[in-house]
């Protein structure tokens, strides 16, 4: 049986936050050794992550120790966004782990997915009946992350794959990922999970859709020039008030695109406006044919969404309750735009009690959605773990 746990510590020594979460988290798993376990600190951490990877591997007793920095860390009902933190997610029982880790990630993205698939074809495949998952974590600033997912998710078709970006607290401008002994900024890490168990993947979005569901019927790469045959400027124009669209910048950081159709969409940042020729430009790739729509970021839709996802989850697991899960949380929600501290974390108690979760704050997370691998924003990607059908 696949067994979960979660340790969370707030103490500024780094060895000794590492040892006390690892412990915590065999002990709540009732484990004495992990196959897996994930770590993620924050950017307090920073002079001590090497420490914190190598503590809990001793502690757990694995190799396969896979994570990154974080501007806040969570476990369970607690979600720490500000100060020193370690957070380890330890796995064991009817499941094994292979992880890997990939330097230089800028600029090759598409050699950087050859090679991660490269690994993943010459692992094991699953026990009949039973599942692989992939878990990856990135720098985030130094991903493109469209020809990476895009790559992975063409050379691993069927292949579930969750993760996210690596974040800090703003203070350092450097992001770290973890693999066994590598701690390193501009790389990729992640593992593979196979074994007798199950895996379920929510994404809950933060966006209100602001005006009606657009086709889109003429674009190029990153640029969309016509929603439903008309300029796409005009459909744009159309939903923001006059005082925000006579101030571009400002209408780009508040008005967010979507792709996708229902509730299986992208959201990507405006990141041009061409109010004469009648463009848009995106901060993703868009192609024709795909549904559009606006939206802006509201903390209401957010908790109505993630509900949404929860519930879904819930009915999927009314039969065999989940082990644990891991729960990826974009940076831009928590107590700063819900105005409460630990809202998500209730809220996966509420539907889903008292399972062991522990996770990170991310730079981005990455999910299925729209049609394929994608790296989100402004979402909580939630993956929930258990017995095996």
């Amino acid at each position: 049986m696949l067994r979960v746990g979660v340790g969370l510590s707030a103490e500024r020594d780094s060895e000794r936050a590492a040892a006390e979460a690892a412990e915590v988290a065999l002990h709540s798993a009732g484990l004495t050794r992990a196959e897996v376990a994930l770590a993620f600190a924050t950017t307090p951490h920073g002079p001590g992550f090497t420490s914190v990877t190598r503590t809990v591997a001793t502690t757990c007793s694995t190799r396969a120790v896979v994570g990154c920095s974080a501007a806040g860390v969570l476990a369970d009902d607690q979600e720490l966004e500000d100060g020193p933190g370690v957070v380890v997610l330890a796995l064991g029982g009817d499941v094994s782990g292979r992880y890997f880790f990939v330097p230089g990630l800028r600029a090759r993205a598409e050699g950087v997915a050859e090679e991660i698939a490269a690994l993943v074809d010459g692992w094991p495949d699953a026990p009949p009946g039973g599942e692989r998952l992939l878990l990856v974590f990135a720098d985030s600033y130094n991903l493109e992350p469209e020809p990476l997912l895009h790559g992975l998710g063409r050379r691993l078709p069927g292949l579930r794959i969750v993760g996210g970006g690596a974040s800090e607290d703003g203070t350092v401008g450097e992001l770290s990922v973890f693999a066994g002994d590598a701690v390193s900024s501009n790389a990729i890490a992640g593992v593979l999970l196979s074994g007798e168990f199950r895996a379920s993947v929510g994404v809950g979005h933060a966006v209100r859709r602001v005006g009606r569901v657009h086709r889109v019927t003429r674009a190029a790469g990153k640029v969309v020039f016509e929603l439903d045959g008309r300029p796409a400027y005009e459909a744009f124009a159309a939903v923001v008030p006059a005082p925000l669209l006579a101030d571009p910048r400002r209408a780009l950081a508040v008005v967010l695109a979507a792709t996708g159709s229902g509730d299986d969409f992208a959201v990507r940042h405006l990141t041009g406006l061409d109010a004469h020729g009648g463009a848009l430009a995106l901060a993703g790739e868009v192609a024709e044919g795909q549904e559009l729509f606006f939206g802006v970021r509201d903390p209401n839709a957010a908790r109505e969404q993630f509900e949404q996802v929860l519930v879904r989850l819930a009915r999927a697991w009314e039969e065999a309750r989940p082990a644990g899960a891991l729960y990826v949380n974009c940076v831009g929600r928590g107590r700063r735009f819900y105005g409460v501290p630990g809202l998500d974390t209730a809220y996966i108690r509420r539907h889903l009690g008292t399972l062991p979760v522990g996770g990170f704050f991310s730079g981005a997370e990455i999910a299925p959605g729209a049609g394929g691998l994608q790296l989100h924003q402004y979402t909580g990607v939630l993956t929930l773990l258990g017995p095996g059908t």
